[in-house]
């Protein structure tokens, strides 16, 4: 029998190849516009009249299953990690072994591991746990979707995962969904069938409690929202943005009732206790809505030290939404900047700097750190240029970017290669190059021992990609050449909970002097976007073994909620992250 078991669920020990194919239905991607249709032989006809949706479909009928040992091979040959403790804390299984000479420049992957379903979303929880949730067991689109828990406390082996049922009815595909100040995940929209057909969208509202791993479901939206993002503002609500309602039926769906494609371009704001309000004064079908390239596919949204929200579409367009009493929405003056993607990432690496790829390999940083004024500049060419890539800031600053395809969901133009970006010199460099594909609806996410979790790809894709790996930075090995792994500093006490504009003490190891403080911002991953992600240093004063740490200044630059807490050494390693709750 499978490892991954839980009251309601057993699957297969060993399965054949046969049996891995699966026949997967089309997913989230089929909202992408015609000139990029992931069959560039259909795309090419003229007289091809399949839908993108079918074009999807076709392409990846059959995909195979990976469980981390190959497509197609069997579940029976994974093998087990144990959990390492090392650098003063708790950490995974660390599955790299000494001796790579370049482990310090480009970092290291580590051995791909078995996932209990496709990771397609995926939340840091305040414990330290990773909660994902969007296919079933078999990797395929469905309304009895499994949510699933893992520990990296307990290495990553079958021990360490907990599959859980979704009892709420919700098809929680493609929903959108953050960590609240208080802990919990909240999980808005999603998937729909109507007349057997998927990709509508639902207005359910739930939450996920991690005190007893449950998911209950609560008052609905004012509307249903299919890849809506979802931003925390500096009051600590979540606002959201974006979405579809209802589709265009496909060329092969026959409806009873058929419907247009219509776009919540309102954005709702939800308050803890008290439920939803919806942005009466705050509709825009540029920002979030109907108008541009899928201005409505997770808008590439985040929080600015001015306190209001900055949203970026494809077209290059830039807005702010004040998301107090009913809303407002203006646009900043249209700057010269490449046009992107809603496939591709951006990432908020200091407060209020945005690094955001572009097409074409170009990426450039937008500063709005002041009103009304916004200061925009290119910032060099990388080599991850394809749909459905990651940005991940790292516990430096630096931020990591791997995955995506340069022919949009398909294998030919994957790149495995990553690259690393640095803000203080706007350079890309090449890192590791990883073993996987990771194309639509694959993630990656900063743990607190300073490594990533990458994973998933698939529903639809070439392959059913339910594994993951572990990246491991340049930051947490030894310069020397030999591959050994870096001594950690050593953070033995610090507080869980702090007021903005505090002073905090943190009490180090005897031998620990620290470099840099710096905070990263737990968040939330979907198809190539983090909405809560963001970085920033923080000034200190060491006095001997003691620390006082200044937290940052208010709401609008840390919004409120769990945060990593990094002390890096001279060498530029990171500690394990301490929890803390700011706000």
């Amino acid at each position: 029998m499978s490892p991954y078991t839980n009251s309601t669920l057993r699957l297969p020990y060993t399965l054949s190849a046969t049996a891995l194919a699966v026949l997967l239905t089309a997913c989230g991607g089929g909202h992408e516009e015609p000139e990029q249709a992931v069959n560039l032989a259909v795309r090419a006809s003229p007289t091809a009249a399949l839908s993108i949706e079918e074009e999807s479909a076709a392409l990846h009928a059959g995909a195979p299953v990976d469980w981390g040992m190959g497509p197609g091979v069997a579940l029976s040959t994974m093998g087990r990690a144990s959990a390492l403790s090392y650098g003063g804390g708790r950490a995974h299984a660390l599955e790299v072994q000494p001796g790579n000479p370049t482990a310090h420049l480009t970092g290291v992957f580590g051995e791909t591991f078995t996932w209990p379903i496709i990771p397609v979303h995926t939340t840091l929880l305040a414990d330290g746990r990773v909660l994902s949730f969007g296919t079933d067991e078999t990797g395929q689109q469905s309304g009895l979707l499994r949510y699933v828990l893992w520990n990296p406390a307990l290495g990553t082996g079958p021990d360490a995962m907990q599959i859980l049922d979704n009892t709420t009815g919700t098809d929680i595909f493609c929903a959108g969904q953050a960590l609240m100040p208080n802990g919990n995940v909240l999980m808005v929209g999603g998937d729909r069938i109507v007349d057997g057909y998927r990709n509508y969208a639902n207005e359910d509202v739930n939450i996920f409690s991690p005190a007893d791993n449950s998911l209950t479901k609560q008052s609905p939206m004012a509307y249903q929202r299919w890849y809506a993002t979802v931003v925390t503002n500096a009051q600590g609500e979540q606002v959201v943005l974006g979405g579809r309602m209802d589709r265009k039926p496909a060329a092969n769906e026959s409806m009873t009732n058929p419907t247009v494609d219509t776009y919540a371009s309102m954005p709702e704001v939800y308050t803890e206790g008290v439920g939803f309000r919806s942005l009466t004064t705050a509709v825009d079908e540029q920002a979030y809505g109907s108008k541009g390239i899928a201005s409505w596919s997770y808008p590439r949204a985040w929080l600015a030290p001015t306190g209001k929200i900055i949203v970026i579409n494809s077209q290059s367009d830039v807005f702010t939404l004040d998301s107090t009493g009913t809303g407002t929405v203006r646009a900043f003056k249209r700057k010269a900047m490449p046009e992107g993607r809603y496939t591709r990432p951006g990432v908020m690496y200091q407060p209020g700097k945005i690094l955001t790829l572009r097409n074409n390999g170009v990426s450039y940083t937008v500063d709005v750190n002041r009103p009304k004024v916004m200061t925009i500049a290119p910032t060099g060419t990388t080599t991850i240029n394809g749909e459905y890539s990651n940005a991940t800031v790292l516990a430096d600053g630096k931020v990591w970017a791997n995955g995506g395809s340069s022919t949009g969901n398909t294998l030919a133009g994957a790149a495995y290669t990553s690259q690393m970006w640095d803000p203080a010199t706007g350079v890309w460099t090449d890192m590791a190059t990883a073993t996987k594909a990771r194309l639509y609806h694959s993630v990656a996410k900063l743990l607190p021992d300073g490594s990533v979790m990458t994973g998933g790809g698939g529903a639809p894709g070439p392959v059913t990609n339910m594994n993951a790996e572990i990246y491991y930075p340049p930051y947490l090995f030894k310069t020397d050449g030999s591959g050994e792994w870096a001594p950690r500093p050593q953070v033995l006490s610090a507080p869980g909970v702090a007021a903005w504009g505090q002073t905090v003490a943190l009490e180090l190891g005897a031998d620990t002097t620290a470099n840099r403080v710096s905070l990263v911002r737990f968040g939330s991953v979907t198809h190539a976007f983090d909405n809560d992600q963001r970085f920033q240093a923080l000034n200190f004063v060491q006095t001997g073994s003691s620390l006082s740490v200044k937290m940052p200044v208010s709401g609008n630059v840390a919004p409120p909620g769990f945060y990593m807490l990094f002390v890096l050494d001279a060498a530029g390693v990171p500690s394990v992250a301490r929890v803390i709750r700011i706000g």
